[in-house]
């Protein structure tokens, strides 16, 4: 598959602008932390209620005028295609009357949702850290875009942000298009999307479309009604006339308590919605929640996360876009390192609950924003790397991807399996992933982008370090490449010698994508050693080293500690 270069224009200015999830703080979502029990109770709007009728009824529009008329009501929210139904405010004796009928399957209540706060690289563009450690772009190359359309169930999404090829969906939040007047939607949808034409950022498959579904207002809050709204309007768009709006993917990076998950159909509405959702084959993607707790909790779960249907993402945080632990502490949040689970994400305990988790970068993410671009942080912003990663599994350049074809669990299972065994060749890991687990925390293995590894691994440090003098005769040598290393054939073309030309015997041992050599027998004193790494060194991909590399040192005398020249 033909991949194109990330473009350049002559000049480069882009401020970055903290988005209304700000910097400082992973983005908001509905939930709250896991302290007291009444914290995590799953709260309602007062007096909304989303009303579903059973499935024999024929027109709900028409049942639904009739019901309003008869019982004096106005309905807020109508539903045809993810369920049917309504969603309206009620009072007691008009909830009681609905769920007398018998064309009425339930009545439940309404809840509050917030937000959970390669083609060659065109020069001028560039690809976030984010996406590059999932490997879903390179220094010079990014993905391709993906056929199939993914929409941003959230806040709205820029129309006219220069960097996205956006399309309106629907406003489930009032009348107009559903434009982005929080800036959260717009931050999902450039880490899915972002283009590849010289400027700002490209997403994880660059100029895929993405549908802005509106269900959540200025300050970033709405209700399951909402919700089940943007839904409706998706499952739709599976059995319409245009072949061209066809929603295949459907990123939820926002949040609720709910009720204890039970099997669909039952009496959640929201998760009856999903399930109709992933029926029709649109793959779920959902943030799984900001707040340190366990998403899948049995009594008060979050919601979509918990859902089984649905593929749920945490957080772990990257700061240089490479694997191996190496790079610094991420600049915009505190508490957080380089390559580990990030602090704030929520996590699976239960079999169920990760049976369906996968991580994703979710520091510091750097986006799209209305008008610009900024820096945010959240399981809401690792949720978009998948729902980008899901998009080009299914369709990359026009061309079906292995995920074409299956059923929307058959997806989730391939984007899993893809990352796990990708973590097993040593590219993806990080402190927190099943291969290094947090004990009692589950996050799942890292997201695979699909995208073939080019980059040809370095030396980043040495120790001894250059031209260092009075080394211990017992010292160890430790080297440390940019990403993982085939051990046997870095070891291979590992070489410590003597100035007479005597290589020194050892052992060797790995941490990460470093490497530590033990001599057999301490070190000659006063004499010099060369360190040489040879180009036939390779990192799991088989890339070879960018160059042969050699460090001199010199050891201590055997008295004094004076160094004598040999």
């Amino acid at each position: 598959m033909t991949r194109t270069p990330i473009v350049v224009t002559a000049a480069l200015a882009v401020v970055l602008i903290a988005s209304s999830a700000a910097a400082a703080a992973p983005a908001v979502t509905g939930i709250r932390g896991a302290g007291l029990a009444p914290e995590r109770q799953a709260p309602r709007i007062p007096g909304r209620y989303i009303v579903v009728f059973e499935d024999a009824v024929a027109d709900p529009g028409t049942l639904t005028d009739r019901l309003a008329t008869a019982l004096g009501f106005s309905p807020t929210q109508r539903y045809s295609h993810a369920i049917e139904g309504f969603a309206a405010p009620l009072s007691d004796g008009v909830v009681a009357a609905l769920r007398a009928d018998p064309k009425v399957a339930f009545v439940a209540p309404d809840r509050p949702a917030t937000v959970i706060d390669a083609v060659p690289l065109v020069r001028g563009d560039s690809a976030p850290p984010g996406v590059r450690r999932i490997e879903a772009a390179g220094k010079t190359v990014v993905q391709e875009t993906s056929a199939v359309p993914v929409a941003v169930i959230d806040t709205g999404v820029d129309l006219d942000h220069p960097d996205l090829t956006v399309r309106p969906g629907t406003n489930c939040m009032g009348s107009g298009p559903p434009d982005d007047d929080n800036g959260h939607g717009t931050h999902v949808a450039g880490t899915i999307a972002a283009r590849n034409n010289g400027t700002g950022v490209t997403g994880v498959t660059p100029g895929t479309t993405v549908f802005a579904v509106k269900v959540l207002d200025a300050q970033g809050s709405g209700g399951w009604s909402s919700i089940i709204c943007g839904l409706d309007w998706i499952v739709g768009t599976r059995t319409d006339s245009d072949p061209t709006n066809d929603v295949g993917v459907a990123n939820m990076s926002l949040g609720s308590s709910g009720l204890p998950v039970t099997s669909c159909p039952g009496t959640d509405p929201l998760h009856l919605a999903i399930c109709r959702s992933t029926g029709a084959g649109v793959v779920v993607v959902a943030a799984a929640g900001n707040e340190g707790v366990a998403f899948d909790d049995p009594l008060i779960p979050t919601v979509p996360a918990a859902y089984p249907e649905v593929l749920t993402v945490t957080a772990m945080s990257d700061s240089d876009g490479r694997p191996g632990a190496i790079g610094s502490r991420p600049g915009c949040l505190s508490g957080q390192q380089d390559d580990a689970a990030a602090t704030f994400s929520n996590f699976a305990t239960t079999a169920d609950g990760m049976a369906h988790t996968i991580a994703a970068p979710g520091v510091c993410i750097r986006s799209t924003i209305p008008d610009g671009y900024g820096l945010s942080s959240g399981t809401s912003m690792a949720a978009p790397h998948v729902s980008g990663v899901t998009a080009l599994c299914l369709d990359e350049g026009g061309v079906r991807g292995p995920c074409a074809g299956l059923t929307t669990s058959g997806v989730i299972d391939l984007v899993r399996t893809e990352a796990e065994q990708r973590s097993a060749s040593g590219g993806l890991g990080f402190r927190g992933d099943p291969r290094d687990p947090i004990v009692g925390r589950y996050f799942g293995y890292l997201a695979w982008g699909r995208l073939p590894d080019v980059t040809q691994p370095s030396v980043v440090d040495v120790v001894p370090g250059p031209g260092a003098s009075r080394v211990q005769t017992s010292t160890r040598v430790t080297v440390t490449f940019s990403e993982p290393m085939q051990t046997a054939r870095t070891e291979a073309a590992f070489v410590l010698m003597r100035s007479t030309g005597a290589s020194v015997r050892g052992t060797y041992s790995w941490s990460g994508g470093t490497m530590t050599f033990q001599p057999s027998a301490p070190l000659s004193a006063s004499t010099r050693y060369r360190v040489s790494i040879s180009a036939r060194a390779s990192d799991v991909a088989g890339n070879r080293l960018v160059s042969k590399f050699v460090r001199r040192f010199r050891t201590a005398a055997t008295a004094g500690g004076a160094s004598k020249r040999r």
